[in-house]
């Protein structure tokens, strides 16, 4: 039995190059050979150290995932517990990285998504509002009248150009105050991405974990 303590940084990074290396060792072992049976060594060992070093690989290879597995499960427990603070709201360390990973970009989403409504919106009330509808107002009751210079002076025709406005005048149906839902939104982001990877990182500096394997 082994035991033995390290910050969560340094079980990271060994986290890693186990993870590269179990790989690469259980696809290069040798867990049996065949043999002619009057060869007395295979690639210059005797059958003894062949059988010794078949057996030494494998031994290495489980040695090697115990030790990646210990690692990994006083990882996860010290995630769940170890609180940090980031832009003032307290999470725990597996709650930030899964954040960090996946929850934001459900949130990036979402304000891309607000953002391009708003643009869409303030693009069709430009074309369809101010000029162009003052215009298209103009030209209907001039029609009507025969002659700008006859619309212009009378209410009639004054009360037909703003009933043409109205009817035709388009608005901004915006229950959620958009640019304000915008900006909220945005600042949150920015606030913990800025600072996620550094409370992360203090954190795993200073937070010691114990292994037994």
């Amino acid at each position: 039995m082994t035991t033995e303590t390290m910050n969560i940084h340094k079980a990271l990074a060994e986290l890693k190059s186990l993870d590269k290396r179990i790989p690469n060792l259980i696809r290069e072992c040798d867990y049996c050979v065949t043999n002619k049976v009057t060869n007395e060594k295979i690639n210059g060992y005797t059958i003894d150290e062949v059988r010794d070093l078949i057996k030494s690989d494998y031994q290495k290879i489980i040695d090697l995932m115990k030790r990646r597995d210990a690692i990994k499960r006083a990882v996860v427990a010290s995630n769940a517990e170890t609180e940090v603070t980031i832009a003032g709201v307290k999470y725990t360390v597996a709650v930030a990285i899964e954040m960090k990973n996946h929850g934001m970009d459900y949130k990036k989403l979402l304000l891309q998504c607000m953002t391009s409504d708003h643009v869409d919106c303030s693009k069709s009330l430009a074309a369809n509002n101010g000029e162009r509808l003052e215009k298209a107002a103009d030209d209907y009751v001039a029609n009507f009248y025969g002659s700008k210079e006859k619309a212009a002076k009378t209410e009639e025709a004054m009360a037909m150009r703003e009933q043409y406005i109205r009817q035709r005048k388009y608005e901004l149906i915006d229950p959620l105050n958009v640019i304000t839902k915008i900006a909220e939104l945005s600042d949150e982001i920015e606030k913990f991405m800025s600072e996620v990877d550094g409370a992360l990182s203090t954190s795993n500096a200073n937070t010691t974990i114990e292994i037994t394997y």
